[in-house]
């Protein structure tokens, strides 16, 4: 990576698994709620005509932190971007809870 570029990670929030969401459901996978950063944690796709659960493997946003760091990234700046009321879709929770975090990395200078 240049000295001036970014690199932008987009990831789930650690609550997009223990939320209902009007494009995921987690309600099926109370495991969710105790995940640890390595832990595979599951939900099911609402908008798609496949409902068999979804794997991933989950992430603190701390343990992300720790590794833009030992990566020798500077974290700049973190987005999690909610719904609004006015858009045309059944929001569940993305009124008040982000599903999603951006974040937005530079190379650490030396």
């Amino acid at each position: 990576m240049k000295p001036s570029g970014k690199l932008i990670c987009l990831d789930s929030t650690p609550e997009l698994y223990t939320n209902e969401w009007a494009s995921f459901s987690t309600k099926d996978f109370p495991d969710n709620w105790h995940a640890k950063t390595g832990d595979i944690v599951r939900d099911i796709m609402l908008d798609v005509e496949d409902r068999r659960p979804i794997e991933d493997i989950f992430w603190t946003v701390s343990d992300y932190h720790k590794l833009f760091k030992k990566a020798g990234l500077t974290l700049e700046a973190t987005y999690m971007p909610l719904g609004y009321e006015y858009e045309p879709y059944n929001w569940v929770s993305e009124l008040f809870i982000a599903p999603w975090m951006i974040f937005v990395l530079s190379k650490t200078s030396n």
